[in-house]
């Protein structure tokens, strides 16, 4: 080897090292910072009136969050080993002294550790994902695609509109936003962004693919928030305002509570989500005339297709109706095997799937760490620490505090349901503490945003993990718009939705 072809390898190998330590760095770094604050934390001496335990679980808790914003490995992998170490240390930041004496830690933690993944709107979300894949293996999600293209595709903010409206029309007859979106929406809007050119897991996911799918979340969302029967936490939460302040709330009354917030995050949510995490593509006129070609080209509905369309009309129909026969996940699952059984898809297929079984074990990771807080006494301790502070305010202060605190601790909820169950009780007696707060007031307040605050996590309600693991989406984006409209969605139901509801009342 002479001199130049030595020194040209040379170069060569500094210049691909120059690539590679700025990424090997970056990862360094992402890895690095949920540690430190997560043992900084650990250091530190727990709070006045919370225990030992519990502030070990939350550092851990907190070390998990931050790995999810910053990414050193993948989110699944990130949940997966965060439930993982809980486990292994379970013994000492689980179960208080009391519950160490009276159960096995080692059984208990792994109990703990694996109870997501018998949670059912985990299931769900992993039934969702099949369902997109009955979809593009019959043609149907192509078909539906191009049919909604022919009569909107010309311009991108429509096509948004379109997407929140077919969101809106289901709303009142599902109370599973999971069934609704995850696997009706999203199985339709995914397959859009490929007319386009745009492609999940690349710099052209943003050419419109980002887009809809925020669009879509942030729509279902709403929607979430606007019908009693959109939400399955909704029911859940009029139960206990029943038991726990013994105040009734109908269908028509909270209807007419979020209305005036309703109509203007319905019409806003698109236009905003098209300014703040805007399409490169605009307009596309073309579009729709070759759509049109596109849907003739692919003639009459094929044996698969039309046996698809019945098996979604089947799952449509037992969510709307059949609830009280069948929960919406045994549905799911039950559409599911008729796909498999009628060659829709074949079981080759689903196993294929890795989004599905990424997604199912991220969001079966998260349940049980999210459960943790409550479980623990952290959730408990912190609403005791800030409902007497609350009690001191005017009746108008304290409710915006309220809601306010009830909102933002949605960061440390995997779901909606456990949310409910673990914190609307709490607020609801803080409530009775204000004085000069009406009770059905703050009742209809606390449960009215039950739907609008999933938007702020990656995991905050049924349907987030479809869009967030759909690959239109990365984990930075979505933090940083789930903190915009978070905040946009609560100003709106502070500005307009609580002067309204202190009117009414």
């Amino acid at each position: 080897m002479n001199f130049h072809s030595a020194a040209f390898l040379f170069e060569q190998s500094r210049q691909d090292g120059a690539g590679l330590f700025p990424h090997f760095n970056r990862r360094i770094a992402a890895a690095a910072i949920p540690l430190a604050v997560g043992v900084a934390m650990a250091l530190l001496p727990p709070p006045a009136g919370l225990a030992q335990y519990s502030w070990w679980y939350l550092a851990l808790f907190v070390t998990v969050i931050i790995g999810l914003i910053t990414e050193p490995i993948p989110a699944a992998a990130v949940g997966f080993l965060g439930v993982t170490i809980g486990a292994v240390l379970g013994r000492y930041i689980l179960f208080s002294p009391a519950q160490l004496a009276s159960t096995n830690p080692t059984s208990a933690a792994i109990n703990w550790a694996l109870s997501g993944f018998s949670n059912a709107t985990v299931w769900l979300i992993f039934a969702a994902f099949v369902f997109s894949l009955g979809y593009e293996k019959t043609g149907l999600g192509k078909r539906l695609s191009l049919l909604l293209l022919s009569r909107l595709g010309g311009r991108t903010l429509t096509l948004g509109y379109a997407v929140m409206l077919a969101d809106l029309i289901l709303a009142p007859f599902m109370p599973s936003n999971t069934a609704r979106s995850g696997g009706t929406i999203f199985p339709i809007i995914k397959n859009i962004p490929g007319f386009y050119q745009s492609r999940p897991n690349d710099p052209s996911s943003r050419r419109i693919g980002g887009y809809l799918m925020w669009t879509a979340i942030a729509s279902t969302c709403v929607t979430s928030s606007m019908f009693l029967t959109a939400l399955a936490p909704n029911v859940l939460a009029i139960e206990l305002v029943r038991k726990t302040v013994h105040v009734e709330l109908g269908w028509m009354q909270w209807f007419l509570a979020f209305l005036p917030v309703g109509l203007v995050l319905l019409l806003t949510t698109p236009l905003l989500a098209y300014v703040l995490y805007p399409p490169e593509l605009k307009e596309s006129p073309q579009v729709p005339e070759w759509a049109r070609q596109e849907l003739t080209a692919m003639g009459k509905l094929s044996g698969h297709e039309i046996t698809l369309l019945i098996l979604v009309l089947l799952a449509l129909g037992l969510w709307i109706f059949g609830t009280a026969v069948l929960d919406p996940t045994t549905v799911a699952l039950l559409v599911v095997s008729l796909l498999v059984i009628t060659g829709c898809i074949t079981w080759s297929d689903v196993l294929d799937d890795k989004p599905a079984f990424n997604t199912l074990i991220w969001f079966g990771t998260l349940v049980p760490l999210a459960s943790g807080l409550a479980q623990t006494g952290f959730v408990a301790w912190l609403a005791g620490l800030v409902g007497p502070m609350l009690a001191t305010m005017s009746p108008i202060g304290g409710l915006v505090g309220l809601i306010g605190l009830f909102f933002l601790l949605h960061y440390l909820f995997a779901s909606t349901t456990a949310h409910t169950t673990a914190l609307l009780p709490l607020m609801l007696t803080v409530a009775t503490k204000i004085p000069g707060l009406s009770i059905t007031t703050s009742a209809l307040a606390l449960a009215l945003s039950l739907g609008i605050m999933g938007i702020i996590t990656p995991y905050g309600t049924g349907p987030s993990p479809v869009y967030a693991g759909s690959g239109f989406l990365p984990g930075r984006d979505y933090w940083r718009l789930g903190a915009i409209f978070g905040a946009y969605f609560l100003a709106v139901f502070l500005l307009v939705g609580v002067p309204s509801l202190m009117f009414l009342s």
